[in-house]
């Protein structure tokens, strides 16, 4: 499969020209924003309906587990990366007490 820059299928070209015109659009989210792509989660199996991320900084390195929704106890978090309709949060930074 023929990619752009060798990282972006081309079947996915015109999804991603559409959002670089839409950070043109709006230069103040470049710095804050980027398109992820859920690969690694997808190969390691996670299910985001049942499972989300929760990460923390640890000197150099985001070191990030994959906890059930329903045991998702951690009290203090801030969402990082929501699913493509922000009704669900996939991804989670455990915030600084």
């Amino acid at each position: 499969m023929k990619a752009i820059h060798d990282i972006i299928p081309t079947e996915h070209a015109a999804f991603f020209e559409a959002v670089k015109q839409v950070f043109e659009q709006y230069p103040e989210a470049k710095g804050k924003y980027a398109v992820a792509s859920l690969e690694l989660q997808t190969e390691m199996g996670i299910d985001y309906d049942t499972k989300e991320g929760l990460s923390r900084i640890e000197g150099d390195q985001i070191i990030t587990r994959f906890v059930d929704r329903d045991d998702a106890k951690e009290r203090a978090r801030v969402c990082t990366l929501w699913n493509w309709d922000y009704s669900k949060c996939l991804h989670w930074k455990e915030a600084e007490m």
